[in-house]
């Protein structure tokens, strides 16, 4: 057990901002999280955005799939209003805006959401153009993606999921550094299990004291939160951070 629980800002902050834009990764690093995790998807002229949904009508004011939208089409949405009026006008971002405003020195989870070639070689070509690899851990329930990525960057850092969490037919995983396990099914043998294969642990999401409480009481090696503002001052009051 960690005596700082490393905790990770899942889409930032996102019980507390629109999700995966600039104003929740910001709110991520005021708040001093460990890392922030994000999500990739390609637009239809092939602009690397930040997105969880294949389509943007649950966090926009818009309709339709990210695929079959522009940059420009992508940018004339609004994608903070859904969360509350002070967020109105928020746009998505584009992966180069994310890097830009998070920065080589926190720690990043990117994690892959379409199983688009272009869209892994795309990533990889901009990581290395920043020569961004070393606070790098990609992530993808695509086995496919994932494995193309660990051929397109060696170095790079590598995070999948269990068997059971994956797709049917989605295949395997050639290799991985870390895995993630939700909360409610953590056991110390499963964790354990994980260990020895020299495979570190994340759990989510660890968004409550209750979820904390629980978290705490088995060896994880991270914590991914979607309530950051939350959880840090829960481990602060506890003197775990």
């Amino acid at each position: 057990m960690q005596q700082h629980p490393y905790v990770i800002g899942h889409r930032g902050v996102k019980a507390a901002c629109p999700e995966n834009t600039l104003v929740s990764f910001r709110k991520a690093l005021e708040l001093k999280v460990d890392a922030i995790e994000f999500d990739v998807r390609i637009t239809r002229d092939r602009q690397l955005v930040i997105s969880h949904d294949d389509a943007v009508d649950r966090c926009s004011n818009g309709t339709g799939r990210i695929a079959d939208l522009t940059l420009a089409e992508l940018r004339r949405l609004d994608f903070g209003v859904k969360t509350g009026p002070e967020f109105a006008g928020t746009r998505i971002p584009t992966l180069e805006e994310t890097l830009d405003l998070i920065g080589p020195e926190t720690p990043i989870l990117l994690e892959l959401k379409d199983d688009d070639d272009d869209c892994t070689r795309a990533v990889a070509a901009e990581l290395r153009a920043r020569n961004q690899i070393a606070t790098v851990l990609v992530v993808s329930f695509l086995p496919r993606q994932l494995n193309l990525m660990h051929r397109l960057i060696p170095g790079v850092r590598l995070q999948g999921f269990p068997a059971r969490y994956l797709a049917p037919g989605a295949g395997e995983y050639d290799h991985i550094d870390k895995t993630c396990i939700w909360l409610k099914e953590l056991t110390a043998t499963e964790i354990a299990d994980w260990h020895r294969r020299g495979i570190a642990v994340d759990t989510c999401a660890v968004d409550s004291v209750a979820d904390l409480e629980r978290a705490l009481k088995f060896d994880c090696d991270s914590f991914t939160t979607n309530a950051a503002h939350v959880i840090i001052p829960e481990l602060k009051a506890r003197r775990r951070r």
